[in-house]
């Protein structure tokens, strides 16, 4: 284990408290960095980025970022957008031909907001997840495949999570500038902010430090799925890079090095239909028990887990890297975000404690119950509360939860802040409790005039 740490005196303390976790986990390795006020407070390395050779994680061992490659691909089309060579309302028809009718009124907004109506292709029949993929796919394929998707929804409507978008925005970024998006990231990007250990996923490079991926099965411990190298380079999920490259990316991000006004990135957006997106650029816009959040994870195939948290109105960034594709990252992250924020609150403790306001949790209950049931009371909730996800979809997710129970409350006070276009001025959290001792807990946040505006997770 290394550390450098110039943050809070309990660091010590979460050290202890990591290598646990990652005991009880049969984690390899996670390397970690903390972002404060514009530098570097911490950074961390624990176990090994490779267990046959016994190599110790340190800092600079490089980790496959899978989903999170998403927000140096948005930031590239941020750069096209701000230089005048790009338009957020260019048809894709622009730069693609023999595009499906179902296709037509899809723009580079569309794109960037992942709001194509588009569904995931990893985990899809062309790219099966328990099993090594080698197809030989190019530029030219890779849009056929997509092209052959189920629309999940109509373009512009709403939501959905998918990879494509991104591939086709880093084509776009490519035909523009003239050559390959990995050259033009390492150019612009990579090199604005000083990331000599970052680069896109080679299969056959020498590349130093560089961490072995892991999965498990059956309670072993084995090497992650084989990706063909197009695929393992792809635009949405192809970089490789270290924890301290990863916070001064951030550093850079937010000292407009990389694009003229970073906040671009993380405004979220508004669907053609009105709803609210939280979705922009390859970051997902929410919150955390009561504080703004900014956040990106990804999972890889071939043995990785990553997230970055971006806490703004803290001035805090924390990113957590790891070599096992089970390895419960947001957690860490989590562990890493009390250390320096002492008020958040902890439902897992407050769920314990008595419930000061009976009255007012059942009223969060009732609502809940009503979200189960696909009603929604608009004198309690407002219309969008749940977005970015579906009424259908919370249903699915909350149907396996059996009893909802109170665990904690909270006022906003000056830390008030905007989501949806509410102001959110209180929230409280219920504890949702299924088979075989499953938990989860979400934040119910009230708008001014005491209506649930706003519906997150809450750890």
């Amino acid at each position: 284990m290394l550390v450098l740490r110039t943050g809070p005196s309990r660091a010590d303390a979460l050290d202890r408290e990591i290598r646990a976790a990652m005991d009880r986990e049969g984690l390899p390795g996670l390397t970690l960095a903390v972002v404060r006020h514009g530098r570097i407070v911490r950074l961390g390395a624990y176990g090994y980025g490779n267990l046959e050779w016994k190599a110790k994680a340190t800092p600079d061992t490089r980790f496959e970022i899978a989903s999170m490659s998403k927000m140096f691909t948005g930031a590239a089309a941020r750069i096209m957008i701000d230089e005048g060579k790009l338009s957020p309302e260019d048809p894709i028809s622009n730069y693609f031909e023999h595009l499906p009718d179902a296709w037509k009124g899809m723009r580079v907004r569309h794109l960037i907001t992942m709001s194509t109506g588009l569904p995931e292709d990893w985990g899809s029949d062309l790219i099966p997840y328990d099993a090594d993929v080698t197809t030989a796919y190019d530029d030219a394929s890779m849009m056929k495949a997509f092209t052959g998707l189920k629309r999940q929804a109509p373009v512009g409507a709403e939501f959905h999570y998918s990879g494509a978008g991104y591939v086709m925005l880093g084509f776009i970024v490519s035909k523009l500038s003239g050559v390959p998006l990995g050259r033009f990231i390492e150019e612009h990007l990579f090199g604005p902010a000083d990331m000599k250990q970052t680069s896109l996923v080679d299969n056959w490079a020498i590349v130093p430090e560089r961490a072995q991926g892991y999965r498990k099965a059956d309670g072993n411990i084995l090497k992650g799925w084989y990706l063909g190298q197009y695929l393992h380079a792809r635009p949405d999920v192809g970089i490789m890079s270290t924890a301290r490259d990863m916070a001064k990316w951030i550093i850079a991000l937010e000292q407009g090095k990389v694009v003229k006004d970073p906040q671009k990135l993380w405004d979220g957006a508004t669907a053609d239909s009105g709803r609210p997106l939280d979705y922009a650029y390859g970051w997902l816009t929410e919150s955390l028990l009561g504080h703004r959040r900014q956040i990106h994870g990804g999972r890889y195939r071939t043995g990785f887990r990553s997230v970055i948290e971006r806490l703004p109105d803290d001035d805090l960034t924390v990113i957590v890297l790891a070599n096992c594709d089970s390895a419960a990252v947001d957690a860490y992250a989590l562990k890493v975000i009390r250390t320096y924020l002492r008020d958040l609150p902890d439902p897992e403790r407050e769920s314990k404690m008595p419930d000061g306001n009976p009255a007012e949790t059942a009223k969060m209950i009732d609502a809940l119950k009503g979200i189960l049931n696909r009603k929604l009371d608009e004198n309690v909730m407002t219309p969008d509360a749940l977005e970015p996800v579906s009424r259908a979809e919370a249903a699915e997710r909350l149907k396996s939860f059996k009893s909802f129970s109170y665990a904690g409350r909270h006022t906003l006070g000056d830390r008030s802040f905007v989501m949806h276009g509410h102001r959110l001025v209180d929230f409280e959290i219920l504890k949702l409790e299924g088979d075989a001792d499953s938990s989860f807990y979400l934040a119910f946040y009230r708008d001014e005039r005491g209506k649930i505006a706003y519906i997150a997770p809450a750890m």
